[in-house]
């Protein structure tokens, strides 16, 4: 099943979906032609290196799909205005964890977002059980999570 709903992102996860299509395009093509070129070199058809390059072309034409879909259901949040200490998709987040007492810094991004990585910073999905109970809370809350076998609690201690 096929999810058809709007997809929340931000401007700079739109921007790197942006990049990841046209970098699979590319890659796509390069890989149209080199099977092109197997063809014309394969003695038959059971070949292993035109068979890999098939598969491969499979593989780039559903990740080009993927995030064409994405992109084309995408709707850019405005994540500029948190000066109000309100979590929202785009923040980036402290988070203090009370039970081990250690500091976490965070961006909340669509679960989309996150399959293409940011080194910058550690990316926590909207859709999951922190994100979940983090977005739209204020500097100073506190939320307790619920993971499978034991509770963690998050004070919120600074929005950027």
């Amino acid at each position: 099943m096929t999810a058809t709903g709007p997809i929340h992102m931000t401007r700079a996860g739109h921007e790197r979906l942006q990049q990841a299509l046209e970098q699979a395009q590319q890659r796509r093509d390069e890989a149209a032609k080199m099977l092109s070129d197997l063809r014309d070199d394969a003695i038959d058809l059971e070949d292993r290196n035109l068979q890999s390059a098939q598969t491969d072309l499979t593989g780039l034409d559903a990740r080009i799909f993927e995030l064409e879909d994405a992109l084309a259901r995408a709707v850019v949040v405005d994540d500029s205005n948190t000066q109000d200490g309100t979590v929202m998709l785009g923040s980036v987040v402290l988070l203090h964890e009370e039970t081990q007492g250690q500091d976490m810094r965070v961006q909340l991004v669509s679960s989309v977002e996150v399959t293409v990585r940011d080194d910058r910073i550690t990316q926590l999905t909207d859709d999951s059980p922190v994100g979940q109970m983090v977005m739209g809370r204020r500097v100073g809350e506190t939320v307790t999570v619920n993971l499978r076998d034991r509770e963690m609690r998050y004070t919120i201690q600074a929005v950027q």
